[in-house]
């Protein structure tokens, strides 16, 4: 019996040992790899630390310096890599506008920060950090998915220093929007501290994919590995969990805090756009492109409606409902919203960058300079 426990024993020492050893070797690459990626990212200018307080937030600007207006853009929830990925739609305004990105707390180059990403918290954030990089007001912000809360939030805290807001298919609010999310009160769990930590050792590596699609064929290798390097920086994060957790309490807060206002505003209706067949077919193309590419256990959306009319129907009159009964009672809440149908995946400016990008200049040209 002795025997049998001492070798037990010896096993488990062993096996400890060789887990000890990979965890070592994981983290050493790991932080080669970083070294590696953050380096061209220095390199490709997008490496600048503002610091905001207790810690600093990356504010990298593209297009013109001299520009007709500042455009903000503003990440959706755990969208680190948005810096690398919006350019594509935002070719079409560089040439006009400058063009701020403004990392959250716990996203890509930004410092991680133990404080709860409330509402106010991340705003003042972005706040802070255009001030104290030099970039003055007024500003137009622009929006992706939960980015579309806090940038209500702040037109309607701060009107004077927003000129206009163009919303790329932002989370869409309302009364009992993000109702069913749990983790309200914004605690981070012992699951999600472990997986944080797991992260910051190197092992998110293995699971990237799980996380992080890739991006569709009209990005380069380059676009793509940077993508990849400033997601596996977000994955790292408390920051980035906390606002996870928080996104129900904030997007209530952000509804609630809305008062009609006349400043500017277009709302890219993508992923509540669907119109047509056609618009349904398109969108299913490219959310199935993404389930081959990324191996995911997920059956494929259907891309023919010919032999069940009334299928296609209910769908798109789902569609039409939501709109109605959501979106354009938003739009009517914020006051001088104009909404546009370009109907595709909620990663719209992925899925069809020229035409949101035309989308936004129009926006902007209307504004005048």
């Amino acid at each position: 019996m002795k025997k049998a426990l001492r070798i037990t024993g010896r096993i488990l020492l062993i096996l400890l040992g060789a887990f000890l050893i990979f965890t070592l070797v994981t983290f050493i690459i790991h932080r080669v790899k970083r070294s590696c990626e953050t380096d061209l990212l220095r390199e490709k200018g997008c490496v600048n630390p503002v610091s905001v307080g207790d810690h600093a937030l990356n504010v990298s600007k593209v297009g013109n310096e001299n520009g007709r207006h500042t455009v903000v853009a503003m990440a959706g929830l755990g969208m680190g890599d948005y810096s690398v990925t919006f350019r594509q739609m935002t070719a079409a305004i560089e040439p006009d506008e400058l063009v701020v990105f403004v990392d959250r707390a716990g996203y890509g180059l930004s410092d991680d920060t133990d404080h709860e990403m409330t509402l106010d918290f991340i705003v003042e954030d972005y706040r802070t950090a255009l001030k104290n990089a030099g970039i003055p007001a007024p500003y137009v912000l622009m929006p992706h998915s939960i980015g579309g809360a806090y940038a209500n939030y702040w037109s309607c805290k701060y009107p004077e220093e927003i000129e206009g807001i163009v919303f790329v298919d932002g989370s869409q609010l309302s009364a009992d929007a993000f109702a069913d999310e749990d983790g309200g009160d914004g605690s981070i769990g012992l699951v999600d501290r472990l997986l944080t930590l797991c992260a910051r050792l190197g092992f998110s590596r293995y699971v990237l994919r799980d996380y992080e699609y890739r991006l569709p064929d009209n990005y380069s290798e380059e676009e793509q590995y940077l993508a990849d390097a400033l997601a596996l920086m977000t994955l790292e994060s408390d920051a980035s969990t906390s606002e996870s957790c928080l996104i129900g309490k904030n997007a209530q807060e952000a509804w609630e805090s809305i008062t009609a206002n006349d400043i500017p505003k277009r709302y890219i209706c993508a992923s509540w756009g669907i119109e047509t067949k056609d618009d349904l077919i398109l969108r299913n193309r490219f959310r199935n492109r993404d389930i081959e590419l990324n191996h995911r256990d997920i059956s494929p959306f259907p891309t023919e409606y010919a032999d069940d009319d009334a299928e296609l129907q209910r769908i798109l009159a789902e569609y039409r409902k939501a709109r109605e009964d959501v979106l354009y009672p938003y739009a009517e809440k914020m006051g001088n919203c104009e909404v546009v149908c370009l109907a595709g995946d909620h990663l719209i400016y992925q899925q069809r960058p020229a035409e949101c990008g035309a989308l936004v200049k129009e926006y902007l040209d209307s504004l005048g300079g």
